[in-house]
């Protein structure tokens, strides 16, 4: 059941009573009522020792003699024994929340049934404690290192890909079809909307006609631009809005279909993307000339945009949109990557983050 303003870390002790709060309960079931006024005591609930002349007083009240001395000297040993580990876990359980919160939004409110908001984020990552979220992280995080070789925040990286398995699970997707997606690439209907957001926001209803699961989750800060991973036979593909710039974003998504179609049932993280330096491995090689034969009509107008930097030559996005026959959005992204004036080209922005508010 969903508490309202719930505690960030529920306080163990609050599901144990005091011993002064057993007493009342005890005068409660016998339906006795105004304990406190019968015992001449106030704030009984608060009391942690009860003293033996109270003790004999309220068994007097409920005739049943001394009995009430050796049950509460029982109970109040084992209240301050579960008092002790509380404490305890609940430091700890603090300390947990306080590594764990930067993702909470992540929840997007659908993680709401835990006792704390704690609860909720184990809830969200299906862990049973922390220490598992943590383990799994690092499995995550592991697998980032060895495919990009830089680092990464492991927690932020769990939280993000597991975002978007969710949202894959909830799309209830068909078949995977690959012609279909094919054809939605190379009919480029896409083309004419490349500078709307909201058209790249739906496009995750438009690939799921295709039993492709498109999830587009918000930046976390040391992840990743884009995942690929395949499950049930269906590819997922997650795409971070981490510069903010919606060309980036369709740049990342064409470079993600290209390791769907040409890479299948390979699971991919991006650290870096349109990274063309030597070292890049073969598959990220062909992601980016896939992804760049779409949307530049191949290598030149990147390769010219670099050059002419280097070489002090006046260029604006019109003028290369012209030259190689793109928009010059396009032209502008290669501008940008290049430090040319940036401030000054076309850009779009866009945030996912808008979608978890």
């Amino acid at each position: 059941m969903a508490i309202q303003n719930k505690p960030d870390v529920l306080n163990p002790m609050t599901l144990h009573n005091t011993p002064g709060q057993e007493l009342l309960y005890i005068f409660e079931s016998r339906g006795i009522k105004e304990a406190e006024k019968l015992l001449g005591e106030k704030f009984i609930e608060k009391k942690t020792v009860l003293s033996k002349p109270l003790l004999r007083k309220a068994g007097k009240l409920l005739e049943i003699g001394d009995a009430l001395i050796p049950f509460f000297e029982n109970f109040t040993k084992q209240y301050k024994i579960n008092r002790d580990k509380s404490k305890k876990s609940f430091i700890e359980a603090t300390k947990d929340y306080k590594k764990l919160k930067k993702i909470s939004f992540l929840l997007k409110g659908q993680y709401t049934e835990g006792f704390d908001r704690l609860e909720d984020i184990l809830n969200f990552f299906d862990a049973e404690d922390a220490q598992e979220i943590y383990e799994k992280s690092e499995k995550q995080a592991a697998l980032y290192r060895t495919q990009n070789g830089v680092e990464t925040d492991p927690i932020n990286l769990f939280a993000w890909l597991r975002r978007g398995e969710i949202d894959f699970r909830d799309l209830h997707l068909g078949n995977y079809n690959e012609e279909a997606l094919r054809n939605w690439v190379n009919n480029k209907e896409w083309l004419s909307q490349i500078e709307n957001p909201r058209y790249f926001k739906k496009l995750p209803q438009i690939f799921s006609n295709f039993g492709v699961g498109l999830t587009l989750v918000p930046f976390l800060p040391k992840t990743v631009y884009g995942a690929v991973r395949w499950i049930d036979g269906k590819p997922l593909i997650e795409i971070s809005d981490r510069k903010n710039d919606l060309i980036s974003c369709w740049f990342t998504l064409f470079h993600e279909i290209g390791h769907v179609l040409l890479h299948k049932d390979q699971d991919i993280y991006e650290g870096n993307i349109n990274d063309f330096n030597s070292n890049k491995n073969k598959i990220e090689k062909e992601a980016n000339k896939f992804a760049n034969n779409i949307l530049f009509n191949g290598d030149n107008l990147r390769k010219a945009v670099f050059e002419r930097k280097r070489n002090g030559i006046w260029m604006s996005a019109n003028s290369l949109g012209e030259e190689f026959g793109v928009k010059p959005i396009f032209a502008s992204y290669w501008l940008v990557n290049a430090q040319y004036h940036p401030e000054f080209q076309r850009r779009v922005h866009v945030e996912f983050v808008d979608d978890y508010q």
